[in-house]
């Protein structure tokens, strides 16, 4: 039965898949960008952990900031960025144009007392710029709709220790 099934199944999927030939078909519609927040990040010292398997890692703890948008703060004060968590950065073992990975945890917490664990990778490019993956992880019910929010930044350095990022929320075409 289960078998028949699969076997049917996948003639449906040939015979649809047939009538899609990748000369006419339309490129496929970009996801949307809904500004979720912008935070500001003062950064302590970078700790020269050594080189390793991957490449050199360098810990860059962070000493604190702010954030808000119009998702997470409809009005101030703005949330805070606690001083409990770091970029467990890597640079590339290779020295391929000087390529840096970021690997950031921190600690938001929101002018209502919830607490947000913040998830960050990502590169910096060729050009200089640097973008992030973030995802997120409450258990507050105000907030808890980001646990499944899929986000991306731009990195904006604005000077030594600090930096800010604006994020974005993506949204289906």
């Amino acid at each position: 039965m289960k078998s028949a099934f699969l076997g049917s199944l996948y003639c449906v999927l040939m015979l649809v898949g047939l009538g899609l030939s990748t000369d006419n078909r339309m490129p496929p519609k970009a996801p949307g960008l809904s500004h979720l927040y912008t935070v500001n990040i003062t950064g302590g010292d970078a700790v020269p952990v050594g080189p390793g398997p991957r490449g050199t890692r360098l810990v860059v703890p962070i000493l604190g900031g702010n954030f808000a948008g119009p998702k997470l703060k409809a009005h101030p004060p703005l949330g805070t960025v606690l001083p409990i968590g770091a970029d467990w950065a890597l640079t590339d073992a290779n020295g391929v144009n000087g390529s840096l990975t970021a690997n950031v945890r921190q600690t938001f917490k929101t002018d209502d007392g919830a607490f947000i664990q913040v998830f960050e990778t990502g590169e910096v490019q060729p050009d200089g710029s640097a973008f992030v993956r973030l995802a997120y992880e409450t258990g507050s019910e105000a907030y808890y709709w980001l646990n499944t929010v899929v986000a991306i930044g731009i990195i904006h350095n604005v000077d030594t220790n600090h930096l800010t990022i604006d994020t974005w929320q993506m949204t289906a075409p």
